[in-house]
């Protein structure tokens, strides 16, 4: 049954220009092609062009979760082998002739064709008024994903013809400002004139709701008008007292094949196993291990190989991973007080654990562990000790054990979290694609379990593995069910929390926050009466709430950073972006789970993050403007570049 529903919405194409059309998503072939002219004579064929239309504009918003995380301190790229942290994250991999799709006039071409050449068609008024609704939405995406990149772009509103020039005659918009208004005008007309329902992966009215309240919330942090403040409320609400959307009480299962179409869902793209493999997805083939038998054994304090000998469950490139940063930011029940804590301040391990001297520890000071095969292995290494950011603490944390105390380090700093934690993040202890990892030194999972200690292959760099979107999968077939959640409403409450914060509203705030801590994350509701606890407890309800998520963090901190005071460690507005500026941190646990050191993540130069204000805009690119130029458009670069 689901796959007969989602056999329309996404693969259906039209043969226009080289576009193909087939009559399921496990056809490669077409068997039909259509002119621009015919296309818009039947419902079909107009239906299969806003379905190919998708597969475009609304990539954008999909498949690069790991990457975006990696920018900000939830999440790094380091794979321990031959690929380092990822150079936007230290801005050498961004410069002014860098491309961030500017150039998407052909995207745009397809949603004017949409919207006007239904408009000029036959068919009924109301699938008229249906259809161009949902031109006008693509468009909307189309432009406010160009916006929040690089804060202006070139409008084209209308069909061109081959000879028309209007390409290259149309400026780009003035203003960040005037940009988020063509966003914010498609979107309106989108929501005026879409169903309140639709099928699973296509915009209806609701689905517009969510990305205006995400596009105004952006639009005022750039431009400070508090208009668009209601209208992230305003859309918001709309969608939460509508309801027809339910916060789930199985928050990990939105994001595999458990809960593909589950009530917190407003709108996800789907892909079925026909039509797509393990290696297409980022999110997938990049975020597991590498881990052949061999080397798990010779890893082993005991030589014993925990994983299916019958497969090899784990046969992927992970690269990407979680932090002790986000891992930190998974509050804890307090065992006593019932409160929720942060896991250092709880009783349970403050009546556990000693927390030793950080200063002038040596190699292997913490413990020297001889692996399975004789070679030694270290906590901390050289590498450990060594950084180029003497501005951040190389070791924040040496944990061990009490005397007495019976219970490990595993135990007692992952006990009683926020539910969300486990549903995001494989951390020692526990099982994934149902095999049981040990991230201790020695583990099955562990940091270089497969090569030396600086040099992994394809294995944790922090101590973490990403679960979020890890669905179960033959890693021989390498065929996968996949969706990707593009909004939910658990995202809703985020903006309206952020929303009332800015207008000064603290209990508004705290109360939409709270909605999201108390159903997804178990917690007791955060308390916070002034402007500072608010903010505190918004920022950390949103990093892990919208954790791993198509670029919410990223953008997130770019809106908190343009607010400055309580959302950037009380900076001025504009100020460089702490957080996107500072190095991350990993976590090592000793073989016998007595002790731990948490440190600076330092392979690969992984320290080197670097955030300029010039970042808050990526570059229009500059062979674009000078293209421009020659025919008379002068368009202005963004500011640094």
């Amino acid at each position: 049954m689901m796959i007969k529903k989602y056999i329309r919405i996404l693969y259906v194409g039209l043969a226009i220009t080289g576009i193909t059309t087939s009559c399921d998503v496990m056809d490669t072939k077409p068997f039909e092609s259509y002119n621009e002219e015919n296309v818009w004579e039947s419902e079909e064929t107009i239906e299969a062009f806003i379905m190919k239309s998708y597969n475009g504009t609304i990539t954008h918003f999909t498949g690069n979760s790991a990457s975006w995380e990696a920018l900000t301190p939830n999440g790094c790229r380091c794979d321990q082998y031959d690929n380092s942290i990822d150079n936007t994250a230290t801005e050498t991999g961004i410069d002014s002739y860098s491309d961030y799709d500017f150039g998407r006039f052909g995207e745009q071409r397809k949603c004017n064709m949409i919207i006007e050449k239904v408009a000029q068609s036959e068919l009924p008024e109301e699938r008229k008024k249906e259809f161009i609704a949902e031109g006008y939405f693509l468009r909307g995406a189309l432009y406010f994903d160009m916006t929040r990149k690089m804060g202006r772009f070139v409008p084209i509103t209308r069909v061109l013809s081959l000879d028309d020039n209007e390409t290259f005659q149309t400026p780009l918009t003035g203003s960040i400002e005037e940009s988020y208004q063509f966003v914010l005008d498609d979107l309106n007309k989108a929501v005026e004139g879409l169903p309140e329902t639709s099928e699973h992966g296509r915009a209806n009215k609701y689905v517009a709701l969510a990305l205006r309240s995400r596009a105004a919330l952006q639009a005022y942090a750039y431009t400070k008008d508090e208009k668009f403040l209601d209208i992230v409320i305003s859309s918001a609400n709309e969608i939460i007292e509508s309801g027809k959307y339910r916060l789930t009480d199985n928050y990990g299962g939105l994001f595999n094949n458990e809960s593909p179409e589950d009530a917190e869902i407003i709108m996800a793209r789907y892909y079925l196993e026909q039509d797509a493999s393990v290696v297409d997805f980022n999110e997938l083939v990049r975020v597991m291990p590498n881990l052949p038998v061999d080397d798990i054994i010779k890893g082993s304090k005991d030589g014993i190989n925990t994983l299916n000998p019958e497969v090899q469950t784990f046969d992927s490139w992970g690269r990407y991973w979680p932090t002790q940063d986000l891992v930190d930011q998974y509050l804890v029940t307090d065992e006593k007080t019932g409160e929720a804590k942060v896991w250092y301040e709880s009783s349970q391990i403050k009546d556990n654990i000693d927390f030793l001297n950080t200063d002038g520890l040596e190699r292997g000071a913490i413990e020297t562990f001889t692996r399975f095969d004789g070679e030694k292995r270290y906590i901390p290494t050289s590498l450990d000790l060594t950084t180029g950011r003497d501005d951040y603490p190389l070791i924040t944390h040496n944990l061990r054990i009490k005397d007495g105390c019976t219970r490990d380090i595993t135990d007692l700093m992952y006990m009683n979290r926020d539910k969300r934690m486990d549903a995001t993040i494989v951390r020692d202890k526990t099982t994934l694609l149902g095999e049981y990892l040990e991230m201790n030194m020695g583990g099955n999972a562990s940091q270089g379990v497969r090569a030396n200690e600086n040099g992994a292959w394809y294995t944790t760099a922090t101590g973490y593995y990403w679960r979020k979107y890890i669905v179960p999968h033959d890693p021989l077939l390498e065929k996968v069910n996949f969706h990707y959640v593009i909004a939910r409403l658990g995202e809703m409450y985020m903006n309206l929390a952020e929303a009332y914060l800015l207008k000064g509203d603290i209990p508004a705030a705290v109360k939409a926050l709270n909605e999201t801590r108390v159903m997804h994350g178990g917690l007791p509701a955060s308390t916070a009466t002034t402007t500072e606890e608010a903010w505190k407890d918004y920022i950390r309800e949103r990093r892990v709430e919208m954790a791993y998520e198509e670029a919410d963090i990223y953008y997130s901190y770019l809106r908190w950073g343009k607010y400055g005071s309580y959302s950037n460690y009380g900076r001025e507005s504009g100020d460089v972006i702490k957080d996107l500026n500072a190095p991350v941190y990993k976590i090592s646990i000793t073989s016998n789970r007595k002790a731990a050191c948490i440190n600076q993540l330092t392979l690969l130069n992984s320290w080197n993050r670097k955030f300029t204000t010039k970042r808050y805009l990526f570059p229009i690119p500059q062979g674009d403007i000078d293209t421009r130029a020659a025919s008379g458009i002068i368009d202005k670069q963004n500011e640094g570049w």
